[in-house]
């Protein structure tokens, strides 16, 4: 597991972001996918769907009745990150209402992302380093190193 790898390399006093620069937005994604895994959620990276056109989403992770739709952002620093984060927000927003309409009507898929009827869908952005945008609108904007930590809170955001 990455997971485990990257946990020795914390413990041998490395900074996360610099463990995470050295692989690729593809491993990013897996290693967030691993820590929704690792905290009883059930993954499904690069879920795609259509509704009126086509959609994906890096990971959708489900446990009981909470969904989360993740877009994963591997963005090194940089000037106009806020504007581009403020467009993921709106995209990733988009696609959260496109896939509760696809969900209304799609019973198989409901039952691949083993989910009930009463669920609620939140958007979510995980990015490489911490932004200055922490929630807008109804999506939260979650540095990796703050991941698990939000996670095991969930209760105390929604």
């Amino acid at each position: 597991m990455m997971i485990d790898e990257i946990e020795f390399q914390l413990q041998k006093g490395k900074v996360i972001e610099d463990i995470l620069e050295k692989y690729d937005w593809k491993i990013f994604e897996s290693i967030i996918g691993e820590i929704f895994q690792e905290n009883g959620f059930n993954t499904k990276q690069n879920f795609r769907f259509k509704t009126r056109k086509r959609y994906e989403i890096d990971i959708v992770a489900v446990r009981n009745n909470r969904i989360f739709c993740v877009d994963c952002k591997w963005w090194g620093k940089g000037r106009y990150k806020k504007t581009g984060l403020k467009n993921a927000i709106a995209s990733q927003e988009k696609r959260v209402k496109e896939l509760q309409k696809f969900l209304k009507k799609n019973p198989i898929a409901r039952d691949i992302l083993k989910i009930t009827r009463n669920y609620t869908i939140n958007p979510l952005i995980v990015t490489l380093h911490e932004e200055d945008i922490i929630q807008e609108n109804t999506t939260f904007v979650v540095p990796v190193w703050k991941l698990n930590r939000f996670v095991t809170e969930e209760e105390n955001y929604f």
